[in-house]
Formats: structure tokens, sequence, C-alpha cells
């Protein structure tokens, strides 16, 4: 049995993702294991549909099984995102391949990984830190012994993320192969569309204007549930309320806070976001801020919970059955209720977690313990 796998958000699920599961199964195999974020996404939003009708949907479309990706890492940024993902994929000790969409081919992404590991110096990126430069930006001004092409090839979102992928898996020493994957026709942040096929931002964007985005769509419907505009309120009253230790959260630096204090009085989060951000605090590291405040997600939960890895089965097909059988880690969630009631220590904490931000999630619609109540998706 040969098994490839995938990360995903499917936020929502279109025609480029359906068009990756069609050409793996028609280059590879037909056992494929997508490890998909829940209710909450890496950008610091809500998905615009719930996790179990988006895992429902890509089986539906050719997936074999989908687990989910614990919300401490789904919501974290490119590298806690991709070590997460890559614990849970070598703890199976089954998985063969993993595919992702990028911009440049993975062997080109494996090079720079080992030139970047072997050149780069920590104290390059705190020097341009401290001279008020994001993260990010630090990181590529202390990367002066790449060339101006492999600069252009960081830039590319898609890359970055697969560069995050191969680095965990050569530090796990992991079997995986990396495989990556052109994306069909338009590219993670196009906002245009081209024969058929958008990137699920302009999507989003699309169908918050209210327009027609059947076409893009593999045969289903799409209702948005939910919006981060939902939980202005809830954050205010808790910035408000204070006693928060802010030092607990990875996107936090120092006097952050202050800038969101002073603008509380947005209209709403669009206006805050856009009163706080800076060359130093991008769009998206404010946005995930919020939801590490909102759900309370601290970075030394972050740093235990990779030393226990589970698989939570979301949507399956028979081969993912199969798949889950096979697997070689022993915290296999098919049945919540009955894993929650035996879990113990820092699985139980992400447990808990996972509950409290599916009842954020769902706190507009009146729903609670919907992670109990909802059944796996098994499609016969």
């Amino acid at each position: 049995m040969k098994i490839a796998s995938i990360f995903a958000e499917y936020n929502p699920f279109h025609r480029g993702h359906a068009y990756q599961i069609q050409k793996i199964k028609s280059e590879y195999s037909d056992f494929i294991v997508v490890i998909m974020s829940g209710n909450f996404v890496q950008r610091g939003e809500p998905a615009i549909i719930n996790k179990f009708e988006r895992a429902k949907i890509a089986v539906d479309k050719g997936a074999s099984l989908v687990l989910e990706l614990p919300l401490y890492y789904a919501t974290s940024n490119a590298e806690i995102f991709a070590r997460g993902g890559i614990t849970i994929l070598n703890s199976m000790g089954i998985i063969n391949r993993l595919y992702f969409g990028s911009e440049d081919d993975a062997s080109a992404l494996k090079n720079l990984s080992e030139k970047i590991y072997k050149n780069l110096d920590d104290e390059k990126i705190k020097k341009f830190l401290a001279e008020g430069n994001s993260y990010i930006k630090s990181r590529e001004l202390a990367m002066d012994f790449l060339s101006q092409k492999e600069k252009e090839i960081l830039k590319k979102p898609n890359n970055i993320l697969g560069l995050e992928y191969i680095k965990n898996l050569e530090k796990l020493n992991s079997k995986i192969e990396a495989h990556s994957m052109p994306r069909k026709n338009v590219n993670h942040k196009d906002d245009f569309a081209l024969e058929g096929f958008a990137s699920a931002s302009h999507i989003r964007n699309l169908i918050y204007r209210g327009e027609d985005v059947s076409s893009f769509l593999p045969g289903y419907d799409l209702v948005v549930e939910n919006k981060l505009e939902n939980y202005f309120e809830i954050f205010k009253y808790k910035m408000l309320a204070g006693k928060i230790n802010f030092t607990d959260y990875f996107d936090y630096e120092v006097g952050l806070e202050n800038r969101i204090l002073e603008n509380l009085d947005a209209k709403n989060f669009e206006e805050l976001i856009e009163k706080v951000h800076s060359k130093r605090h991008s769009r998206s590291r404010i946005k995930r801020l919020v939801l590490e405040i909102l759900l309370d997600i601290k970075k030394d939960s972050i740093k235990k919970s990779f030393e226990a890895p589970y698989t939570r089965v979301l949507a399956c097909d028979e081969r993912g059955i199969e798949i889950l059988k096979k697997s070689k880690n022993k915290n296999k969630i098919y049945s919540f209720k009955s894993f929650y009631d035996k879990s113990t220590g820092i699985t139980k904490e992400m447990l808990d977690k996972e509950i409290l931000a599916s009842d954020l999630y769902n706190i507009k619609f009146g729903k609670i313990k919907t992670d109990f109540t909802r059944e796996v998706y098994k499609k016969l």
C-alpha cells in the first residue's frame, strides 16, 4: 500500500484542491491522507465552513482519510503549523509521500533549506528585530548569503510552507518523501480567476461581496457560516477586563497590547487591525494574537504538545479505515468521547482547547459540544 498525504485548510474546498487529489491518484496512489485545519485557520480567522462539513466534502471529492490538525498548530505561524503536521504524519509510521503546492520544485527547496540551516545566524535576526523590522523581514535581511534568485524563492507563499515541511522532515529523519506540485492556473493570493480556477482567498472575497462562486467549486453549494467579526465584542471585553499575561502568547511583542487598547474604539476588527498593524507587526500576526487571546492558546502548551501527537478522524472512506488500522500511532481518535474520557496531561489539555474552539465557533448558532455530538463521516 502506497500512502500519500496533503496539508490543507480547504477554506473553501475548490476546483484546485479537487485537481490536486485527482492528480495524486492518477500518478501515485488512491490512498490519500489529508491533515486539515479545524474550525480556526492560520491567518487568525474562523473557517467559513465548519470542520466537519469541510472534511465531508474532501472525502466526497476523493480523499481517503481527513485528520484534524490540532488548534495549537492550525492557528500558529508557518514554522509551528508545519512542525505540528509533520509530527502527526511521522507518528503514523506508514506515510510514503507528502504532496504540497509550491511555486518551485521540491529539490530546489530542499537545497535552499540545507543552505539556510548551515548559514543562518540568529544574532543577525535579533539585530534586525532591534531595528524595528518584523520577524519575517529580519530573517530575510539576515540571509545575505543567498543569491537574489534564492531570495525570490523565499518570498513566494507556498514555498515558505514547503520549506518548513522539508525542514521538519529532515529534523525528524523522516522517511516521508516531499513532492511539490505546481498550482493549477492561479497562485495562493491571486485576486483573479482563470479557466474556472481561483484561489481560496479570492473565492472568500467574492462570496463576502455577495457574488456567485459556484463555477469555482466542484459540485457543492457554499454557504458562509462564520467570520472573524462575530467575535469583536468578546475580544474587546477580554482586553478591557485585563488580567491577561500577554507574554504567554507566541505572537505577542512588548507594547503591542497598548497599540490594541488605544484603538479599541474601532468599529470592527478590520478597522482595528488596519490601525494596529505596522512594518513590524503584520495583519496575520495580529489576527493570530487575537485568537490566542480569545482561546488562551499559550506558547508553553504548544511546546509541550509535540510530545503527544494524535490522529483525530473527521471523515473517511473504506480506504481511510484501512489506513487508520495500519497507523502505528497509538493515539487514534475515531470516537471522540471514548478517547477524551481516558485522556490525560497535555493530550487532555489539547482536546479541551478543541472543544472550546468549537464552542466559540458555534456560539452564534447556540450550539455547544459539537465535538461530542458530531459523528465521523464515513463514505461507504
